[in-house]
């Protein structure tokens, strides 16, 4: 990431990305069959992968790998969360129980990558 891209990522001229969920991919987010490419890797701050996903000329959004996912990303043979980057992606939505509020939760669930 450029100084520039950084600046305009976290900037102390307001909230935009500081209030959580407003920069995470959300299964309200993703329509049936769109695609989203990998654009970066990291390590989310509870230590897990976290990617950076893209679809058309939208801002880019993160998405922490849970156990699932990165099982579903393994068995389709890609060898590290870095070796995401510039694969495309299509989700599928789930109902789950969430941990923390005991309720079902729409979630999203890696469908297929190319």
């Amino acid at each position: 990431m450029t100084e520039n891209e950084n600046e305009k990522k976290y900037s102390t001229d307001n909230w935009d990305n500081f209030l959580g969920s407003c920069n995470f991919l959300k299964a309200e987010d993703v329509e049936a069959d769109q695609k989203f490419v990998c654009i970066e890797a990291e390590v989310s701050d509870d230590n897990r992968p976290r990617l950076s996903m893209q679809s058309g000329e939208d801002d880019a959004k993160f998405f922490d790998l849970n156990v699932t996912n990165a099982k579903a990303i393994v068995d389709a043979g890609v060898k590290s969360p870095k070796d995401c980057i510039g694969k495309t992606f299509t989700f599928k939505k789930a109902l789950v129980m969430s941990p923390k509020t005991k309720k079902e939760i729409e979630t999203l669930r890696i469908k297929s990558i190319a």
